[in-house]
């Protein structure tokens, strides 16, 4: 009796590991930029799309870095996606403001800028800054 019910238990322990578990959404303006830049860096451009403030200029510098990374290589894109994110400055001009001085270990001597602003207590992307 009991080798029949063990079975039986397993099949909901089964299911329960076969479904996709929910991103956590950031909460901090650190955990939002890092989540950003990694989903960049991964070539993960729907994900990365949800941190980004949404203006008219935001969708349309979004859509240039879209288009960047279709014309990159695979071997690349590939290599991004194994790099490291090198935080190398964070500033605060304001309470709602963070400047973030990123870059990446694939490719440390580029420095980037990224500029997150909270609205209605989110932290947001906001690339008109970076551009």
């Amino acid at each position: 009796m009991l080798k029949k019910l063990i079975p039986l238990a397993a099949i909901p322990l089964l299911f329960m590991a076969c479904v996709p578990k929910e991103k956590k959404a950031p909460e901090t303006d650190t955990d939002t930029a890092t989540e950003f830049i990694r989903d960049i860096l991964d070539n993960n451009l729907k994900e990365a799309e949800k941190y980004v403030l949404k203006d008219t200029a935001n969708t349309q510098y979004f859509e240039i870095i879209k288009q960047q990374y279709l014309k990159k290589e695979k071997a690349e894109l590939e290599k991004y996606k194994a790099s490291d994110i090198i935080i190398n400055e964070i500033s605060n001009p304001a309470d709602s403001i963070r400047l973030i001085d990123y870059s990446n270990s694939y490719n440390k001597a580029v420095k980037n800028k990224l500029k997150l602003v909270r609205i209605d207590g989110k932290w947001l992307v906001d690339l008109k800054y970076s551009f």
